[in-house]
């Protein structure tokens, strides 16, 4: 549900969200479901300046109980000290209003009540979001020191592998406390948006690539120069396999060899994307020579 527009990001609500101010405005707790919002959309908002700061363009913010989720309309994903600023920051937010309000509450400036539960949510929002789990921050920040390492492909492929095992046990620990008598609906729901997320993250994984790829094409143009990466491959290698490798801010030159090692061609970056969309991502190399 569309709320509301800051900075030219449209902020939305999640259905979550909602549910969980109904229950808290059901045991009259109004109060409370004030603090959560407010704490959840400071920590976005965080997100939004410092995207737009670095000149990264964002279409909306879906605001969860345990922080939100943005869209980017630039490949913030490919861009790996960008995103890691970008993500850390919404933590760095609830974790500094926390610490101002335990100065507010030295000096009574708050209800004892209301200053507790706000750093209780803050601190919960802040290190929920640290979980390297995608979509959340922690997940974010795990796959761009990861990317700077394998390229983007490999290392999302590895972020979701991550965060797929920490779903199914967060789902575990919910079943486990429900068998002891501690039922808490919040786990299984964190454990099923995780989850959901993440397949998602996956099936749009090869489509962020794509874009990525043609954005690469035409900074070399604009800029005139990019660092190379050389790569050396065997010739029956996968065209898949190759791009895996590929790692944002690098253009990537490829030497083909036989099984005795013999240089075959060097190609450049440029004829395998060609090559990945004439003849598919599981053509093999030695089909372009």
């Amino acid at each position: 549900m569309y709320i509301i527009k800051v900075l030219g990001v449209k902020i939305k609500l999640n259905l979550l969200f909602l549910v969980v101010i109904l229950v808290f405005g059901y045991f009259h707790l109004l109060d409370k479901a004030i603090i959560t919002f407010g704490s959840a959309f400071l920590h976005e908002l965080t997100h939004v300046a410092v995207a737009k700061s670095n000149d990264i363009g964002i279409d909306e913010v879906e605001l969860l109980p345990f922080g939100g989720v943005a869209k980017y309309n630039d490949l913030l994903e490919l861009d790996p000290e960008v995103e890691i600023k970008t993500a850390i920051a919404g933590p760095f937010c609830n974790l500094f209003l926390a610490v101002v309000m335990v100065i507010c509450l030295r000096y009574s400036f708050f209800k004892i009540e209301w200053g507790l539960f706000f750093i209780k949510t803050n601190f919960v929002i802040a290190f929920f979001n640290l979980f390297p789990a995608l979509p959340l921050d922690g997940g974010r920040i795990f796959r761009a020191f990861k990317t700077m390492e394998l390229g983007f492909r490999q290392a999302t492929k590895l972020t979701i592998q991550l965060s797929k095992y920490l779903a199914i046990a967060i789902g575990i620990l919910a079943l486990i406390g429900i068998w002891l008598g501690y039922f808490n609906i919040i786990l299984l729901i964190i454990a099923f948006f995780i989850y959901t997320s993440t397949s998602k993250e996956n099936r749009n994984n090869i489509y962020v690539l794509m874009r990525y790829l043609t954005r690469k094409k035409r900074q070399l143009k604009e800029r005139k120069i990019l660092r190379n990466e050389e790569l050396v491959v065997i010739e029956t290698t996968k065209i898949k396999d190759i791009i895996e490798k590929f790692k944002p801010k690098f253009f990537h030159t490829i030497v083909v060899v036989d099984n005795n090692l013999n240089i075959i061609v060097t190609l450049t970056e440029e004829e395998i994307i060609t090559a990945l969309l004439e003849r598919g991502i599981n053509s093999q190399i030695k089909e372009l020579i």
